[in-house]
This record gives C-alpha cells, sequence and structure tokens, in this order.
C-alpha cells in the first residue's frame, strides 16, 4: 500500500510539474502575441503549480516590465537568477531596468554578467553599449554596438546606436550612412528618422532634415516635444549629443 501511495504522489508530483509547463507555454505564447494580461495571468498559474520555476519568473518578469511594473520585474529577474544562475537572459533584462533606472553602475554589471554567460547575446552588447555611452565611454559603447551587430547582423537598433556614436564624435556622414542602415532594416524605425533629421540638420540640409522629422512624427507623434527640444539645441548651440536613444524612443 506504502509503494502504491508513494507512487501515485509521484504521479501527482508529474501531472502538477507537466501542468506547469503548459501553463508556461501558454503565457509564453500570449506574451509573443502582446496579450500581456493573459500572459501573466498564465505564469502565475504556473507559479501556483511550481513555485521553483526560473522560467517562469522571467516570463512574469517580463510582462510585468511591459506593464510598468519595473519593481516587480526586478523581483521576478532576480528570483529567475536565485533559481538558475545561469540564465543570461534574466541578467540581461534586469540590466535594462537598472539602466532605465539610471543605475549605470548596476545595468553594466549585470550585461557583463550576461556576456560571459552567453558571449553571443547580442541584446546584451547593445544594452551595455548604450548605459557606457550614459556614462560618456564613446569608444567601449561603439565596440558594444559593433559587437551587437557581429551577433545579429539584422539588428537594427545597434546602427542606430553606431550612428549617434559618429554623431557626437562629429562624424556626420558615417552616422547618416549608420542610421540609413538602421532604416533599411526597420522601414518604422522612429529614432533612427529623428536622428538622421538631427544629423541632417547639423550639415544644413534643412529640407531633408524636416522630411525625416516628418516621418518620425507620423510613426509617433508623442516625441514631438522631445523632438523640438533636440532640434533646439542644434540650432542654437550645434550640441554633438542631441540625438535620441533607446531610454526616450520606444
Amino acid at each position: 500500500m506504502l509503494f502504491v501511495l508513494v507512487t501515485s504522489a509521484a504521479q501527482a508530483q508529474t501531472s502538477r510539474a507537466d501542468t506547469a509547463s503548459s501553463y508556461l507555454e501558454r503565457g509564453n505564447a500570449w506574451y509573443a502575441k502582446g496579450e500581456v494580461e493573459k500572459a501573466l495571468a498564465d505564469y502565475e498559474l504556473t507559479l501556483s503549480l511550481h513555485p521553483q520555476y526560473a522560467a517562469a519568473y522571467f516570463g512574469r518578469g517580463n510582462a510585468r516590465k511591459e506593464k510598468g511594473e519595473i519593481d516587480g520585474a526586478i523581483a521576478d529577474y532576480t528570483n529567475a537568477i536565485r533559481l538558475d544562475p545561469r540564465l543570461a537572459e534574466a541578467y540581461s533584462n534586469r540590466g535594462v531596468i537598472l539602466y532605465l533606472k539610471a543605475d549605470l553602475n548596476g545595468a553594466i554589471a549585470d550585461l557583463d554578467t550576461a556576456i560571459k554567460l552567453a558571449p553571443r547575446l547580442a541584446t546584451a552588447y547593445y544594452n551595455r553599449g548604450l548605459a557606457r555611452q550614459d556614462k560618456h565611454l564613446l569608444a567601449a559603447a561603439m565596440a558594444d554596438f559593433t559587437q551587437a551587430i557581429k551577433c545579429n547582423s539584422r539588428m537594427a537598433e545597434a546602427y542606430n546606436g553606431r550612428g549617434t556614436v559618429f554623431q557626437a564624435n562629429g562624424n556626420l556622414d558615417k552616422a547618416i550612412a549608420e542610421f540609413n542602415q538602421a532604416l533599411r532594416l526597420n522601414p518604422r524605425y522612429v529614432g533612427a528618422y529623428a536622428n538622421r533629421g538631427l544629423a541632417r540638420l547639423r550639415q544644413g540640409k534643412t529640407v531633408d532634415a524636416e522630411q525625416d522629422f516628418e516621418r518620425c512624427l507620423a510613426l509617433n507623434k508623442d516625441l514631438k516635444p522631445l523632438l523640438n527640444q533636440r532640434i533646439k539645441q542644434v540650432k542654437e548651440s550645434g550640441a554633438w549629443t542631441a540625438y535620441l536613444n533607446a531610454s526616450n524612443v520606444h
């Protein structure tokens, strides 16, 4: 009888684990479709059945980030790392949130770890490049954006990142070439239109610049105040660091 009871308990545990995995898979599918609330509900169900499931904390962290629940997302990524210390994506995503919270050193530390665990993780190089750029480490930022492209040659954001470094260094022709490539890869890339327009404005190509600004605002009219601020900076002082990056363009 004891043997039967143990076997039944093992079967129950297997069933719970299988059910938890099914909820996780469905949650991931909902998340991929942009159904964040439905994804979040399935991640909650997963964790109610399997509280030590690192992938479920990771998934819930992503959903919480999308909802703007930043502290909750950090807590989930931290739990995912506690349960699976080799989950590079959790370090990478936590690093992104720390970057958005202006904790540049914390972001770089997490992204360093992500890269050590997954040396081909293009997003980690790109995000570390953004943090290094904000610390005015332009050569290091350029190296990271370039490595991101080596890992994923179709990563439009990395070309845009390289363009902003060239822009900050005053090399407008190279900057525009990078923005052009970003837009070839993603013709709806708001930030690349804005940044190319700012570079063209510095070159005195006002008609081309205005066309880029119009395309930018057609895709995201909410950027108008920020874009106008950057345009004003260029016109009044020629500021080389007046560009839009991932912290203010989505």
